[in-house]
């Protein structure tokens, strides 16, 4: 009797696990890399930029924003097209505006704030909501500054969302062994979901939080694949 009551209990085990997530296919080349990249944060609209030009203070801004178009407002030179460019490159681009009025600018340019650069943190975290994205960042760190896991969060199911091109790119990660995909590089407007445990389907946790945040996402696109997808 009890050799058959544990086969039960067995087997009702296996057919209550739940199988493993599967978000259907993925971009045939992954964008996912545990490397930080600075490339991610180029300059944009709404970004407030520091410019100085050395031996001529006149022309130093404490905080200029960048306006819709990309372009920083400039004493003297007015509208600089800076959208795109790493701080470097914008540097450069300072530089050659005033060269019609200066031999041999030397410019200082550094971001003061950036602009709508998130990350969103969903799901059974103590601090659920918007990340602002001022340097790269992992999913690690990212869990770390929403303030960890609930009592009830699934560690073993995080899942990236990311929206690239006309696809969507998804990762489950394991946060009580990480290993290196726990260390992987966020991207502006990536999803990151801690689902619950013994939760249901994945689709019935995560439209709620995705129908929230839809409008304030800088890259539309994203939310419209991860919410196709999803419906499917």
């Amino acid at each position: 009797m009890k050799l058959a009551l544990l086969c039960l209990a067995a087997s009702l085990a296996v057919s209550c696990a739940s199988a493993p997530l599967d978000l259907g296919p993925k971009p045939p080349v992954s964008t996912l890399t545990t490397t930080p990249d600075w490339s991610a944060f180029p300059l944009g609209p709404n970004d407030v930029v520091r410019v100085g030009v050395y031996g001529q203070p006149d022309l130093g801004t404490a905080g200029t924003r960048v306006d819709m178009e990309g372009n920083l407002s400039l004493p003297l030179v007015g509208a600089v097209q800076v959208s795109g460019l790493s701080t470097s490159e914008a540097r450069e681009a300072v530089a050659a505006a005033y060269t019609r009025f200066i031999v041999e600018p030397r410019v200082d340019l550094s971001v003061v704030t950036h602009g709508a650069r998130r990350v969103y943190v969903y799901g059974e975290v103590t601090r659920p909501g918007a990340l602002e994205l001022d340097r790269p960042i992992n999913v690690m760190q990212a869990l770390a500054l929403a303030g960890g896991f609930t009592p009830k969060a699934d560690r073993e199911e995080v899942v990236l969302l990311r929206g690239v091109a006309t696809e969507l790119e998804w990762e489950v990660l394991d946060a009580e062994d990480p290993s290196p995909r726990g260390f992987l590089a966020l991207r502006a407007d990536d999803v990151l979901f801690v689902r619950r445990s013994n939760a249901g389907k994945f689709s019935d946790e995560v439209l709620p939080y995705l129908s929230g945040i839809s409008a304030s996402l800088s890259t539309v696109a994203t939310i419209l694949l991860i919410d196709d997808r999803l419906q499917n």
